[in-house]
C-alpha cells in the first residue's frame, strides 16, 4: 500500500467459532501476534447454545431491560448473541471468565468493556454472519455486508461518496463498480464506527483511495490524511460477505481518545457541525 506505515499489521483474516466454546486459538494467536484479532459465527449456531430465558436477565445484566423491550424471540436471541459473543472474545484476550465481563456504553452507543480499557471491541452483524473484532493497539470499527449486495446503479454515489470519489467510480469498468462501492461502503461504516459517530458522521465529508484490500483517508476535496497511526483494509469472509476493517494504533499518536479531530481537519468537522444543524 503506497503510503502505508511499515509499522502497522495488516489485520488477519477472521477466524470462525462454531459456539461458545469456541475454537479461540486462532484468535488469540492472532492477539499475541498483532495486536489484532477477528471472530466470525453463525446466529443460528449460536442461538442453538444460548442459556435458557429463566437465567439470561442475570446474564445481561444492565442489557436486559434493553433485550426485554426488543419484539420477538429472533431478535433477542440476536441480541443475546451478539453481547455473549463480544463476551467470549474480549474474554479470551483478557484471560478471564466471560461472565466475568460487563458491557457499557457511550453516549453514541458505542460498547466497551468496564474497567477493561486497554482493549477495544467493535461488532458487526447482518443475516446469519456475527463479526467481532478486537484490539489492543488502541482503537478499531468493523463493517460487513453481503459480497453480493447490489449499490452500482441506486443512487448510491451521490448518497455516500465525495466528488474525487464520484470521478474514479466512472473510470471503473461497469463489471467491478458494484465491488468498488462495497469496498468504499464498508469502510466508512468501519470508521465511522471506529470514531463512534456511526450514521452521524455524512460520508460524503470524507473519503476513501481504495487501492487492492488497502484504504487510504482522503478529506472531501480529495487530499490524503497523512495520519499514518490508522489502517484500513478490507477482506472476504467465509459464507460470501465482505469486511472492512478501521485500526487505529493509539499508542504511536500518543492521544487515547477517538475524536474526529483526531484524523481529520476543522473543514471535515464543521460540515459535520453543519448537516446536524440542517
Amino acid at each position: 500500500m503506497n503510503g502505508a506505515d511499515p509499522g502497522l499489521v495488516l489485520p488477519p483474516p477472521s477466524s470462525r467459532v462454531g459456539g461458545p466454546a469456541g475454537p479461540w486459538a486462532n484468535l488469540l494467536h492472532d492477539l499475541e501476534s498483532t495486536g489484532f484479532g477477528m471472530v466470525h459465527a453463525s446466529l443460528s449456531e449460536w442461538r442453538a447454545q444460548l442459556p435458557p430465558e429463566d437465567v439470561r436477565e442475570d446474564i445481561l445484566g444492565r442489557d436486559w431491560e434493553r433485550y426485554s423491550k426488543l419484539a420477538n424471540a429472533p431478535l433477542r436471541d440476536r441480541f443475546l448473541a451478539t453481547r455473549l459473543l463480544i463476551r467470549h472474545t474480549a474474554a479470551v484476550a483478557l484471560g478471564t471468565e466471560p461472565y466475568a465481563l460487563e458491557l457499557r456504553y457511550g453516549l453514541n452507543g458505542r460498547v466497551h468493556l468496564r474497567g477493561h480499557d486497554q482493549i477495544d471491541v467493535s461488532l458487526s452483524h447482518t443475516a446469519d454472519l456475527l463479526l467481532c473484532g478486537i484490539t489492543s493497539l488502541g482503537v478499531v470499527g468493523i463493517d460487513t455486508e453481503p459480497a453480493d449486495r447490489r449499490l452500482s446503479g441506486q443512487d448510491v454515489e451521490r448518497l455516500m461518496c465525495t466528488e474525487p470519489e464520484r470521478r474514479r467510480i466512472a473510470r471503473v469498468p461497469e463489471g467491478e463498480r458494484n465491488g468498488h462501492l462495497l469496498s468504499l461502503w464498508t469502510l466508512k461504516e468501519a470508521y465511522s464506527k471506529a470514531l463512534g459517530q456511526g450514521l452521524r458522521f455524512p460520508f460524503t465529508e470524507f473519503g476513501f483511495r481504495v487501492e487492492g484490500r488497502h484504504g487510504r483517508l482522503e478529506r472531501a476535496d480529495g487530499t490524503l490524511v497523512e495520519d499514518h497511526t490508522w489502517q484500513f483494509t478490507t477482506c472476504p469472509v467465509p459464507g460470501g460477505h465482505l469486511a472492512a476493517v478501521a485500526l487505529q494504533d493509539t499508542r504511536r499518536s500518543g492521544r487515547p481518545d477517538t475524536r474526529a479531530s483526531t484524523a481529520l481537519n476543522r473543514q471535515i468537522l464543521a460540515a459535520i457541525k453543519q448537516s446536524r444543524q440542517a
